[in-house]
């Protein structure tokens, strides 16, 4: 009985737990329509979205960015080019705290944790 009682808190403690961290993890995203992307020279990548209304750059096809690479930055540029020409929505992913139209613009852009399609 007393074995059963110290798993069931436990597991309850770790539950708990689980809830509490993810909770404490802000993130947010932005759905919105692409107004214009631009590729610079030196290989940044800076688009200008209906949920900022600036620019903000997320990646560098010619250098690693905060973890996104050159093949990922690449594929983002396709398709965002791809939903543009469609006419279509985007959906970028942040972690933090924070809105779309509070995001920091240019080279203070935080890095997207993913970018989809809608």
């Amino acid at each position: 009985m007393m074995i059963k009682m110290k798993t069931a808190i436990l597991t309850m403690s770790m539950a708990l737990s689980v809830l509490f961290s993810a909770a404490s993890f802000a993130a947010f995203h932005c759905v919105v329509s692409l107004e214009r992307i631009l590729v610079y020279k030196d290989g940044k990548v800076n688009v200008w979205h209906s949920g900022r209304g600036d620019y903000t750059d997320i990646c560098n096809l010619k250098t690693e960015k905060n973890g996104v690479s050159i093949a990922t930055c690449a594929m983002w540029t396709s398709m965002l080019q791809s939903i543009k020409k469609d006419k279509g929505q985007a959906i970028f992913y942040y972690e933090g705290e924070g809105s779309c139209a509070t995001l920091p613009i240019y080279a203070a852009s935080p890095t997207p944790v993913y970018i989809g399609v809608l």
